[in-house]
């Protein structure tokens, strides 16, 4: 809990560490609220002309005493000097949320936050609900604070719950929980227990959706004034053919484009939240008729030589590769990248769907170790262009081609995103050339 009493912004020292996307923004709300701002960044991201700038550990350690708050980017991690005075530090959500007074719908866990995220939005804007999705979707909720929607859905990470204070939303899902960001957050308790702070602050009874049957998923929440609703359950289920929200036939399954078993669940969860805030059968069922996915999300990139090509750079933890390959049949695996401090090994369980897997990145080593003797053929690349190579040439009859790191990017890239761009690019240009 953050000490700071935030009633008196106007002429407080306030110091942004980080300048991304999310510390711009910060910087531009505090300043709006009166606060004497200071930007600390020794990375890429460079201030502008004009904004006071700490760029040195060593100026940071002589000023941050003289602080009343500081507002931590996600990417930076708690080891840093920036956290040594805890009891001021938040995060950009916890600064924003102060300021706001319109109702939050916030969705947090491990997998599939940002296709809720989307869901809910569409459902509520084809409803004619003023909406906008923000948060780790990618747009800083402290953009919004001077001219907000009617409702934000707020996608919220663990690094931003971890240090936001009574987020207080109107509703809340807990979507999943497995190994992740093990070396930013330490133990898996601690990972629960910040991903659990999403429920702090509700109103007595507001809905709190989770996974029917997830007892420690329910056990972490279990302190928070709103009322747990399990999906699926009465309010969101499947029946045969049909997708059922709040007792309403809204969709068929035969008629959804994306109808695996977490496909389901998170339109259930996205339709049970949406109809919650207002919006209607109708519009909820043709959202989830016209949804294909996300891009870097299992996202079908194309054909090449008869193989299909998948670009799953946002799986970046094994759970996510396992849930997102239930699918494919048989498949080239491209693997890698920064590991978070989780186990690698469940992917050895997908070895009898693979002719081979293709290793790169920092964690090719471990993913090397994983397949040791499961009998699948693994290789190591050094690069996308090498590894996409390799994996045409070890492709076999009708195998798709499938990145699917389980690792974060940040070895060689700036984002999932950006791992993303240049395995489609890998791909186009291999595919030109034969």
């Amino acid at each position: 809990m953050t000490d700071f009493d935030w009633g008196s912004m106007r002429g407080a020292s306030v110091l942004i560490g980080g300048y991304g996307v999310a510390g711009r923004s910060a910087y531009r709300l505090a300043r709006e609220l009166g606060a004497e701002t200071v930007v600390f960044e020794d990375g890429a991201n460079r201030p502008e002309e004009g904004v006071e700038t700490i760029s040195t550990l060593e100026e940071l350690s002589a000023r941050l005493p003289f602080f009343d708050l500081v507002v931590v980017s996600p990417g930076i991690h708690p080891s840093h000097l920036l956290y040594s005075r805890r009891e001021v530090v938040a995060s950009e959500l916890a600064l924003a949320r102060r300021f706001l007074d319109v109702p939050i719908i916030a969705v947090t866990g491990t997998n599939g936050k940002t296709t809720v995220t989307t869901l809910v939005s569409r459902m509520l804007g084809r409803s004619g609900i003023d909406n906008l999705a923000v948060g780790n979707i990618g747009e800083p909720i402290s953009a919004h604070v001077a001219a907000p929607p009617s409702v934000l859905v707020v996608e919220a990470s663990s690094f931003q719950l971890a240090y936001t204070d009574s987020l207080a939303p109107a509703q809340a899902a807990f979507l999943n929980f497995a190994p992740d960001h093990l070396d930013w957050h330490g133990t898996m308790e601690a990972y629960l227990a910040a991903k659990a702070r999403i429920a702090e602050g509700m109103a007595e009874g507001a809905p709190i959706w989770v996974p029917a049957g997830e007892a420690r998923i329910s056990a972490a929440l279990s302190t928070s004034p709103g009322r747990q609703r399990g999906i699926f359950g009465p309010d969101a289920e499947v029946i045969g053919d049909k997708v059922r929200i709040g007792g309403l036939e809204v969709a068929a399954v035969s008629s959804l484009r994306r109808s695996l078993p977490h496909d389901l669940l998170n339109f259930c969860f996205a339709g049970a939240m949406a109809m919650e805030a207002g919006a209607d059968a109708a519009s909820i069922g043709a959202v989830m008729e016209e949804f294909t996915g996300l891009a870097h999300r299992m996202e079908l990139i194309g054909e090449v030589e008869g193989h299909a090509v998948y670009n799953d750079s946002k799986a970046t933890t094994p759970d996510a590769v396992l849930c997102d390959m239930q699918s494919i049949k048989s498949a080239v695996l491209i693997a890698g990248g920064r590991n978070k401090g989780v186990d690698l090994g469940p992917l050895a369980s997908l070895a009898p769907r693979l002719s081979a897997v293709v290793a790169m990145g920092e964690a090719a080593g471990e993913v090397v170790a994983v397949f040791a003797g499961t009998g699948t053929e693994v290789i190591q690349a050094g690069g996308m262009d090498e590894a996409v190579a390799s994996a045409f040439a070890l492709a076999r009859g009708g195998d798709a081609v499938v990145l699917g790191p389980a690792c974060t990017s940040w070895d060689n890239y700036t984002s999932y995103a950006a791992r993303g761009e240049d395995f489609r690019r890998a791909v186009r240009e291999w595919g030109r050339g034969h």
